[in-house]
């Protein structure tokens, strides 16, 4: 079983959560698309340089959907690519779930078809509640494993009590807002639920 990191958006802060990951665990990392001019894998290689990195199945200019970058370069996304015969890797999504990557294919298609579980990322900030159980809801209705959630940034007991008794899945961790990743990652421990996904 791989390990799946979808967010409820961009900047959701899959990446950061990716990165706390593998800097607690010898995994594979893999960011199958890449769109815009970051390279997620680089901030991988700050905060985890044991881990090993494998290439962007896909790397598109424009900072968009897999969709609309890949038609600007005419481009059509071969979702064979997108497979992985490999387990126990750890990889991570572009944008939310419904992201459109090629015809009648979703992101949501890639987490189901590499055999994945999933860690859902959501930002605290006004609508997380919504866009989180949207996000779970589809998971749950194509049957895919959900390990739990991660939020960045503080939230309140309440809110993170209605959120667990409304998906079903814990919150496993809560990072709140620091310029000091490092830090944050050597004091947050991997929980459990993830480990043994990866392990």
């Amino acid at each position: 079983m791989n390990l799946f990191i979808t967010g409820t958006d961009t900047d959701a802060g899959k990446t950061t959560v990716s990165a706390w990951i593998c800097s607690k665990i010898k995994t594979t990392y893999w960011k199958s698309i890449q769109t815009g001019s970051d390279a997620d894998s680089d901030v991988i290689q700050k905060f985890a340089p044991q881990t090993k990195i494998l290439p962007n199945a896909y790397r598109l200019k424009a900072p968009l959907s897999a969709w609309d970058a890949a038609n600007l370069e005419q481009k059509t996304i071969d979702i064979r690519k997108l497979k992985t015969d490999r387990d126990k890797i750890l990889i991570e999504g572009a944008g939310g779930l419904l992201v459109p990557i090629a015809e009648n294919f979703f992101m949501l298609d890639v987490v189901e078809q590499t055999h994945a579980t999933a860690l859902v990322v959501a930002r605290s900030k006004l609508g997380m509640i919504n866009h989180l159980l949207l996000t779970i809801f589809a998971l749950q209705q194509r049957k895919i494993p959900i390990c739990g959630i991660v939020v960045c940034g503080d939230i309140e007991k309440n809110i993170r009590e209605t959120i667990e008794y409304f998906s079903k899945v814990p919150i496993l961790a809560v990072f709140p807002e620091t310029n000091d990743l490092r830090a944050l990652f050597e004091q947050t421990p991997l929980p459990s639920e993830i480990l043994k996904v990866l392990s």
